[in-house]
């Protein structure tokens, strides 16, 4: 089975706890342990000091690596910490990067139409995906978001095994809204989600180096998905997103 993670981090963080790591080195020994091919990365700088100085720090320490796909953190131009949407848009395609990450609850704004529809709409119209950690969104934002772009995809990261009866109406209204499985984990979710709304909805993440991919692993090739959409799940719907960017 080929392997994309959609949702790894390297750098240093806050209060790391052991066993966890912070370098390029040891994130792509443990996808190289795990039989991980890919992974789409972000800097633990992005989130927690401020997102230009994490994507410049992304770039030397994925450097050297075989394994790794940036992924910038992005956030509104309004307060000038980011250039305006189309050139920040611009500069990812100059680095080669087609994904981006937000965190609106950890960086203090919103994703309503007011605040991030330039930063939206621009991503939008390239088709680059844009990856939200559930905690750090709302229901209602992810509707909004959706409904408002509907071109953009938008992939919530670490769903749990709680949350069918808000997510399932989303996914219905939805088509460009996508999860990751990390923690996904209710009875036959994977296989119940995939015969409601497709299996291509669905991205194996394993938001390394907080938590380990044997887990999602397991969630995919233990389910009862048929081998084909297991390997979307996999790797492919995360390569075909990145392919459309």
């Amino acid at each position: 089975m080929d392997f994309w993670d959609c949702n790894c981090m390297v750098g240093r963080f806050g209060q790391p706890l052991p066993g966890q790591f912070h370098s390029a080195d040891d994130l792509e020994a443990e996808l190289e342990r795990c039989g991980i091919a890919r992974a789409l990365v972000f800097h633990a700088l992005g989130k927690e000091l401020d997102p230009a100085t994490g994507n410049a720090a992304l770039a030397d320490d994925l450097a050297d690596g075989k394994r790794f796909v940036p992924c910038w953190v992005v956030m509104p131009h309004h307060t000038d910490e980011m250039p305006p949407a189309e050139e920040l848009c611009e500069r990812m395609a100059e680095q080669g990067v087609r994904a981006a990450r937000v965190f609106p609850q950890a960086h203090g704004y919103s994703l309503a139409e007011w605040c991030s529809g330039e930063l939206l709409t621009a991503l939008e119209r390239r088709r680059i995906p844009v990856f939200v950690d559930h905690d750090e969104t709302n229901w209602d934002a992810v509707n909004s978001v959706c409904a408002a772009h509907p071109d953009l995809p938008f992939v919530l990261l670490r769903p749990n095994y709680r949350v069918h009866r808000s997510l399932y109406p989303l996914l219905e209204r939805h088509p460009n809204l996508h999860i990751e499985i990390g923690i996904f984990v209710a009875h036959d979710a994977l296989a119940d989600c995939a015969r409601r709304y497709g299996a291509e909805r669905m991205l194996f993440g394993s938001a390394l180096p907080h938590y380990t991919p044997g887990g999602p692993i397991a969630n995919i090739m233990y389910s009862e998905l048929s081998d084909a959409d297991k390997a979307l799940v996999a790797g492919g719907n995360l390569r075909r997103l990145l392919g459309e960017a």
